[in-house]
């Protein structure tokens, strides 16, 4: 009994649920997925439905290549398995061994040609959601077929690449050898490049390219820092972070003054987990002499979100929160208009296990929203509808240590 081909088969039974679920999701939300509004909802359920239903058929064509070009060769294909992500053809013949080299290349040249399709297929296609269903794909299928499969079957030195590249003819091993990496050097390109990313946000997000381009057209057209800030600004909502760093530099260029260079170079760092040189972006604000009480506010704020998350990742017994706490004290102080700071202050007060002086802050937001013209602003109005639920929690908090 073939235990590893069973354990294949059962691989691919426990799978199988997953693909069913993800094809019957796409079905269900098949309007709002094709749609011109892609979300990050949206693109989870297409990388899903690239791995899940795709990748499984590209492992079947990839057998399918193995086998034509078996029967090409006089050979008999005595089985032929397919289990989602494996699959093997059984063959039997007097072959050269040549003959098996050029078999065993025929399946990841099959797999290869379905890399180039999807590629193609997104360079002609407008609709965003096949764009990034086609791009997905062509990543994962990259991956698995010039990285993942050959380092597996190279290292267990089986299956097709100890074939391609254990083949008596050294010459044909050499040539294989370096356009398998020059093609994996060029498909890390297309994954990794500035210019495919930014590609890629162009074609699945029209909407923000629209405003893009007239952003980018005036900073052209104006050639002032705040401009351009607006354009890094652009390229950050996107996640194209070393656009927005090289726009940032022109900025500085322009005008080496302004603060909210800072800010944005901070959200950067920060949204990379590298909190400490946010910080250090953040207090090149703060212990500057910035007239801006927003923007001063902002980045204390932006210190206290830093620190508060160091906080968190340090798991301590006794977390100490005494350093986010002066942040966000320093950002209610230096613009005393704003809510959000007090917001801030009253849900970290909860972590610290400071309930009245957290329930204090949080009321503060709310009377001074119904003080008329009194009010505190709020820089995330979405804040302002969370203080009440942070203010129930306190209270079942206090019932519960009653």
């Amino acid at each position: 009994m073939d235990w590893q081909l069973i354990s294949h088969y059962i691989l691919g039974i426990v799978t199988l649920p997953v693909s069913i679920y993800t094809v019957k999701c796409v079905v269900e939300n098949f309007g709002t997925l094709f749609d011109e509004d892609l979300t990050i909802k949206d693109r989870n359920l297409l990388k899903q439905f690239a791995f899940f239903v795709l990748l499984p058929m590209v492992v079947l064509f990839h057998e399918i290549g193995h086998a034509l070009a078996a029967r090409y060769f006089g050979a008999t294909v005595t089985a032929f398995h397919w289990s989602i992500f494996w699959g093997e053809v059984v063959i039997d013949g007097k072959l050269t061994p040549f003959q098996h080299y050029v078999i065993a290349l025929a399946g990841n040249l099959f797999q290869l040609a379905t890399c180039v399709f999807a590629l193609g297929l997104a360079l002609i296609e407008t609709s965003p959601a096949l764009v990034a269903l086609s791009v997905y794909f062509y990543i994962f299928n990259g991956l698995a077929c010039l990285i993942g499969y050959p380092l597996l079957s190279l290292t267990a030195w089986n299956d097709d690449f100890a074939m391609i590249y254990g083949q008596p003819n050294l010459q044909i091993a050499t040539i294989t050898g370096i356009v398998h990496l020059l093609l994996i050097a060029l498909f890390l390109f297309t994954f990794f490049s500035t210019t495919g990313r930014l590609w890629f946000v162009k074609k699945t997000r029209p909407a923000w390219y629209k405003e893009f381009s007239k952003v980018l057209a005036r900073a052209q057209q104006e050639n002032d820092a705040i401009n351009y800030l607006s354009v890094a600004w652009q390229y950050y909502f996107v996640g194209l972070d070393r656009l927005c760093e090289k726009t940032l530099d022109k900025v500085q260029e322009l005008d080496s003054q302004l603060m909210d260079v800072w800010l944005l170079r901070g959200y950067i760092h920060q949204s990379k987990g590298r909190f400490e040189s946010a910080i250090l972006c953040f207090k090149e604000i703060t212990d500057s002499e910035c007239s801006d009480k927003v923007i001063m506010a902002r980045a204390w704020m932006a210190c206290g979100h830093c620190q508060a998350q160091q906080v968190e990742n340090s798991r301590a017994a006794k977390p100490d929160w005494h350093e986010v706490l002066k942040s966000y004290k320093q950002a209610s102080f230096t613009d005393s208009s704003l809510a959000d700071p007090h917001y801030y202050l009253g849900v970290t007060l909860i972590k610290a296990e400071l309930l009245k002086d957290a329930e204090a802050e949080l009321l503060l937001c709310q009377n001074n929203q119904r003080a008329g013209k009194e009010a505190l602003t709020w820089l995330d109005p979405m804040l302002g509808s969370m203080v009440q639920q942070e203010i129930n929690a306190i209270r079942n908090l206090s019932r519960g240590k009653q």
